[in-house]
């Protein structure tokens, strides 16, 4: 099994978007092999894990400041491929899903008179 790591910075505060990633929905729409798992959520640790088959992974949702974090995604798996390109992806996909839905609650806060 070979092991991939990805890390990215993204412009939302860390319990918002671990929020997001948690939901069950969030990760298998983006990650291969967790479409019949159900993943461990830990909560206090930002983090999220789970096992199906021959794939293995983890994410990990760090503070890094005021409205920002960073998503660490590590994965072994036997799949080949670009695996970190996938990685890449799925994380920009998420993070820009979960800065999308975050402004679109905001704005309808704002402008809920209507």
């Amino acid at each position: 099994m070979t092991s991939y790591e990805y890390r990215a910075p993204v412009d939302m505060a860390a319990d918002e978007l671990f929020g997001f990633m948690a939901r069950p929905e969030s990760l298998p729409q983006h990650l291969p092999g967790l479409e019949t798992t159900t993943p461990e959520v830990d909560t206090g640790g930002r983090r999220i894990s789970w096992e199906e088959g021959g794939y293995r992974g983890e994410v990990v949702v760090v503070d890094d400041g005021p409205g920002r974090s960073q998503v660490a995604i590590a994965v072994k798996t036997e799949h080949g491929g670009d695996v970190r390109r996938e990685l890449e992806e799925a994380v920009a996909a998420l993070a820009h899903r979960a800065t999308g839905e975050a402004e679109s609650s905001a704005t309808a806060d704002e402008n809920s008179w209507y």
